[in-house]
């Protein structure tokens, strides 16, 4: 229903902007091309600078790109964020497309020690390309490594919706799996009672079984786990600097439009094998408690304590959208194979 609410905003931008008589020549872009599309929207659209330079025209536009080299894609999954299903499509895509796909069962730790992220790097070196590597682990920059930047790509989910994901997921492992990461003493504890015995600010903690988000895209500082503040902050900028795309689980559809267009030789045609395996996932987990109906109260201090993590998925949010259209009104105007 989104899809469609947003195909019929774009097409009235078609409709006001077919009069437009800009003449241009669509470049020959190859699958490795990095692609400058503000400016061919700019000339083909005849639009001015106030089109591209709106309020977050700084974060827009610098994301309208490919970044990193592009024979060298990670995917740091943020847990409980379409990763089953993102995982399936690559492991899929890797067959028809060619390429290598290095997938880590490793679930944590997520912040690595220096030597261990020198491993993740040596590893694309061994790697027959082009490669996607895919692991739980908070962002690794590879400047520090005096090595070629991969492509970095990432989907996130509503702050609350993730929250509850994680705590019912870390539970459910812990006592079917018996792989534990959190103080067992609360395994049996729902996130409603967490709440009401509690604060909220502790029910969303590793130490209650839920995984933090921000630090996926700070890094692997300390200060990515202990400030809050610089946290929020360092994981806008690397997004801005570093991510060719961070999608959200709500529009995952066009997530993989995105992709497809920007990253053929990954991608190309994920969205249809998305819709022919009637949005299939792997494996899907029963989580043993069923009590998820979070009471209002419960929410609004869940929702209070996740402050910083609405303040980067509303970042997030209002980038990718920006993105997404861009591309989509491209692909109207152009039919033009990105």
């Amino acid at each position: 229903m989104r899809f469609l609410v947003v195909t019929h905003f774009i097409s009235i931008l078609w409709f006001y902007n077919i009069g437009l008589t800009n003449h241009c020549v669509a470049p020959n872009a190859s699958t490795n091309d990095i692609l400058s599309v503000n400016s061919i929207l700019s000339c083909k659209l005849g639009l001015n600078e106030n089109y591209l330079k709106t309020e977050n025209s700084s974060h827009t536009s610098s994301l309208l790109k490919v970044k990193g080299y592009p024979e060298h894609l990670i995917y740091n999954r943020v847990p409980k964020a379409a990763g089953t299903t993102l995982r399936y499509l690559f492991r899929q895509q890797a067959e028809k497309r060619r390429y290598t796909i290095l997938n880590k069962n490793i679930y944590v730790p997520f912040l690595l020690p220096f030597n261990v992220q020198q491993e993740v790097v040596s590893e694309f070196e061994d790697a027959k390309l082009p490669v996607i590597y895919e692991r739980h682990m908070y962002f690794i920059n590879f400047d520090v490594f005096q090595k070629p930047q991969p492509v970095y790509i990432n989907v996130i989910r509503d702050p609350l919706q993730q929250v509850i994901s994680s705590y019912y997921y870390s539970r459910s492992t812990c006592i079917d799996e018996r792989r534990c990461y959190f103080n067992t003493t609360f395994v049996n504890e729902t996130l409603n009672e967490c709440v009401e015995r509690r604060s909220a600010s502790e029910c969303i903690d590793a130490s209650h079984g839920v995984s933090p988000v921000i630090p996926f895209f700070c890094g692997n500082e300390a200060a990515c786990e202990q400030n809050k503040t610089y946290a929020l902050e360092k994981a806008k900028q690397n997004i801005i600097d570093y991510y060719t795309v961070v999608g959200i689980v709500e529009e995952l559809y066009n997530f993989l439009f995105v992709l497809e267009h920007l990253l053929p030789k990954y991608f190309a045609n994920v969205r249809l094998l998305y819709i022919s395996n009637g949005m299939k996932k792997e494996n899907v987990r029963l989580n043993r408690s069923s009590d998820r109906n979070l009471s209002k109260t419960s929410q609004i201090l869940l929702r209070a304590a996740l402050a910083n993590e609405y303040d980067l998925y509303e970042f997030i949010k209002t980038v990718f959208t920006s993105n997404f259209i861009k591309f989509y009104e491209l692909w109207r105007l152009y039919d033009f194979k990105i």
